[in-house]
């Protein structure tokens, strides 16, 4: 796509994505090498490495080397030179191409022993290959020697300056406490590359490499947007976004409104290794994504690449990437002004404070601390793009000088696509796209603050003020309701202890026999380390049940049973279901032995088995809602109805009656029992 394809890394369609077929018939040396140098030419770098390989590997039994074919360069120092040497360091660089450094290393080390003349680059490119497979002392070796050799002021010069304060740079890193955080690989089903993940109302978004198989049996790698509403592991139970498409398109980098129905995401083609991206759109109608649509100027500019785009949650500003013109190195980050329908109205670019000579992409703003976190890697860094961030304002355009954010969130390779989940720091917990665990892609890492608070306290009666034993704590997390963050039991003197990670907000529900349920609300700040907590007593009313409002309240409930109903095919609660819940939780919490079924239905259309299945995640998503407002789950049971027991006709004189469906896709409760 881009002008500097080697380095955008969002643009990696494949690992090693074979384009086309390699032929492998040659009976000769010089065959295999001009094959391979042609392909070389062509920047088909990873077929040009498997037929250099196969020169190399016939190389050894063919005539000796002191008698070579002749291949004549127009290159100073490269006349009638060795193809050997030549096909040595050409698959070094084939390897770098495709982010393969551990081989691209093993032969830069040989290319390192050739005349310089002919090679000046390959110890530059060695000590790169060094760098990024994290063997720093032997890098910064062969960077110094370099430096030393090589005296012209050019720009493999003012590379090398750069790679030797990188380098340096890491060495202060290796040197400082880097257990701040804690990453880890988030792994899935398959080893698909996927990267760049961002929120969707209560799921996840991200992109994903998919392998087509063609007819002929070739295989292509396509870039796709799929949705996930697993929050331990977004890549399980992930579903392709079914947007409108055609085989040789590439769909990526989304963003979302804070309602999650106006979508902005990168759509590029790639044809004969010109890669060509624009921003498109679409929107959440009719339980579907529209047609996208590409994006008006100034948000595009033809003749130029637009990509990663990133809204600000209050929806004013869009962030993206662009190599337009009017910038300051190869892409440059820019913010353009929204109007309340998401239009596009002025766009600019952030300036050279945060733009640099080389290349700024994947940006995010936290909106509470107004931090703009971007990639870069036109800065002094760990190598690769590595993640910088600066306090501004889009109004004023005015930014704080950048700062690296350092290790572990930065590696000696590229580090990209940072985007945080916690709304008071933006480092506390968050989601990484990085290759540094991989030979060539990209891979989700989920990030975490290592810190720690712990929270003592002690429960009492409300109306004695004496201490209440055994009372069971369930601490929820206030800003994903129904996430549990533990259980615990208040000991025989009512003492409570429990030490929570990464979490200052957060709520105690408690529940006790003959006691009222009750919970009290945390905010707290996050600090490095661990913190102690001392809670005020929290006190418990004890249950009191007069027989005629148990009378009624079981009256009332028996005559109205529906909680509400869903979109076909989906388990999710829409807001009229919450507020049944929400008025049910309520008086659940007030008669803790009142006890209930939950039956979820589906419609007619599927097989049994697909149906049960389907009602039980309605029935279970219905009591985890229950759970996360403080009831008890001993009060709770669940059943799955499947497709019985219709309320209204699926179809009507054989055709088919959505309304009807609409009406049967529900959950509704029965009242168990009620212990007095």
């Amino acid at each position: 796509m881009l002008k500097r394809m080697k380095h955008i890394k969002f643009l990696v369609t494949v690992c090693f994505a074979v384009s086309g077929t390699i032929c492998v018939k040659a009976q000769n040396g010089s065959d295999y090498f001009n094959q391979a140098e042609n392909l070389f030419k062509a920047k088909s770098y990873y077929e040009a490495s498997v037929v250099f390989e196969k020169y190399l590997a016939t190389e050894k039994h063919s005539r000796p080397r002191s008698t070579p074919f002749a291949i004549e360069k127009k290159v100073k120092g490269k006349t009638n030179l060795d193809p050997h040497q030549e096909a040595v360091y050409q698959l070094a660089t084939s390897y770098r191409m495709i982010n393969d450094y551990k081989k691209a290393e093993k032969y830069y080390k040989e290319s390192v022993k050739f005349r310089e003349t002919a090679y000046p680059d390959a110890r530059y490119w060695y000590a790169v290959s060094l760098r990024s497979n994290q063997h720093f002392a032997e890098a910064r070796l062969q960077i110094d020697s370099f430096l030393q050799i090589h005296t012209q002021m050019d720009e493999l010069l003012v590379k090398a300056d750069r790679e030797q304060e990188d380098l340096k740079f890491i060495q202060t890193q290796s040197e400082r406490v880097s257990d701040l955080y804690t990453l880890e690989e988030i792994k899935g089903k398959d080893n698909a590359s996927n990267y760049a993940l961002v929120q969707r109302e209560n799921g996840f978004v991200y992109t994903k490499i998919k392998e087509v198989k063609e007819k002929t049996g070739e295989k292509r790698y396509m870039n796709t947007l799929v949705e996930s509403m697993n929050s331990e592991n977004p890549l399980l139970n992930a579903d392709t976004l079914d947007i409108p498409t055609s085989p040789e398109i590439h769909d990526g980098m989304a963003t979302f409104s804070h309602d999650g129905k106006k979508m902005f995401f990168t759509r590029w083609t790639k044809n004969n290794n010109q890669t060509v991206s624009y921003i498109y759109t679409s929107r959440w109608e009719n339980k579907g994504w529209t047609t996208p649509v590409k994006a008006p100027e100034p948000l595009n500019a033809e003749g130029s690449n637009s990509a990663q785009p990133s809204l600000t949650t209050d929806g004013r500003y869009l962030l993206f990437a662009s190599d337009r013109p009017g910038g300051f190195g190869g892409y440059d980050i820019w913010a353009v002004s929204m109007d309340t329908s998401f239009e596009p109205i002025q766009v600019r670019n952030l300036g050279n404070v945060i733009n640099s000579a080389g290349d700024e992409e994947a940006p995010y703003l936290h909106d509470k601390t107004r931090t703009l976190v971007f990639s870069s890697n036109g800065r002094v860094g760990m190598g690769g793009f590595d993640i910088y961030y600066a306090k501004g304002s889009f109004g004023m355009n005015d930014w704080e000088k950048p700062m690296n954010a350092g290790a572990p969130l930065n590696s000696s390779k590229d580090d990209i696509y940072y985007v945080s989940t916690d709304e008071d720091d933006p480092w506390n917990t968050g989601w990484i796209s990085s290759d540094r665990s991989s030979e060539c892609c990209l891979t989700l890492f989920s990030v975490k603050g290592n810190n720690a608070k712990f929270v003592q306290g002690n429960i009492v009666d409300c109306k004695t003020h004496a201490s209440l034993s055994n009372v069971v704590l369930t601490v929820t997390d206030l800003r994903h309701p129904g996430v549990i963050l533990g259980k615990y039991k208040a000991d025989t003197a009512g003492r409570y202890a429990f030490l929570l990670h990464n979490s200052a907000h957060f709520k105690i529900s408690l529940s006790k026999p003959e006691y009222n349920p009750t919970s009290e609300d945390y905010n707290l700040q996050i600090r490095p380390g661990i913190d102690t907590v001392n809670n005020e007593s929290i006190c418990m009313e004890a249950v009191v049940y007069p027989k005629t409002e148990i009378e009624q309240l079981l009256k009332k409930l028996d005559q109205s049973s529906h909680i509400g109903n869903f979109a076909y095919k989906k388990a999710r609660l829409n807001n009229y279901t919450r507020e049944s819940l929400d008025s049910l939780a309520r008086i659940m919490k007030n008669y803790p032995d009142l006890m209930i079924l939950i039956e979820g239905y589906t419609d007619g259309i599927g097989g049994t088995k697909y149906n049960l299945a389907l009602s039980k995640k309605r029935v279970d998503v219905c009591i985890n809602y229950l759970i996360s407002k403080g009831v008890k789950a001993g009060q709770l049971q669940g059943k799955a109805m499947g497709k019985c027991c219709p309320i209204a006709p699926d179809t009507i004189h054989g055709k088919d009656n959505p309304a009807g469906r609409e009406k049967n896709r529900r959950v509704e409760y029965k009242v168990l029992n009620h212990l007095q």
